[in-house]
């Protein structure tokens, strides 16, 4: 059999991949998944801080009232600390208070893990979350 055409097809492929640097794409967490939830146009970005993440993913779901309003776009750990760090894409006309909480929950017994976003279980909501808002861990 040629050799020939399956030496192109690999060098196309090594040229292909080649062209992608380190911050260009992460792997199969920057594809969007079908079903997830609709950003619009001005998606807002909310962190929350976990004592534990369990085994939540990058994409997972994030809701409010059990409607998927948004995707965990990164968990991470900051430097030197011991909690989880969760960013998180809200669709823009979701509103919720400045002191909103956040919650991991899961979908059913074996069902993915997702973030429960809510306002205070007591007292009353004060303002309004907005981009770049962060959720302490006393609040998660």
């Amino acid at each position: 059999m040629n050799r020939r055409p399956r030496l192109l097809i690999f060098a196309a492929a090594v040229a292909l991949l080649g062209g992608c640097g380190p911050g260009d794409f992460a792997g199969a967490y920057d594809l969007p998944l079908p079903g997830g939830a609709d950003l619009g146009p001005h998606p807002y970005r909310v962190v929350a801080d976990f004592a534990d993440v369990l085994d939540l993913v990058p994409q997972a779901a994030v809701r409010v009232n059990n409607v998927p309003v948004g995707r965990v776009a990164k968990i991470d750990l900051p430097d030197g600390g011991w909690t989880a760090r969760v960013t998180m894409l809200v669709n823009g006309s979701v509103h919720l208070p400045a002191n909103a909480e956040a919650h991991l929950r899961q979908s059913s017994l074996l069902g993915e893990k997702y973030v429960q976003l809510a306002a205070p279980a007591t007292g009353s909501g004060a303002g309004a979350l907005t981009d770049g808002a962060q959720i302490p861990l006393s609040r998660t």
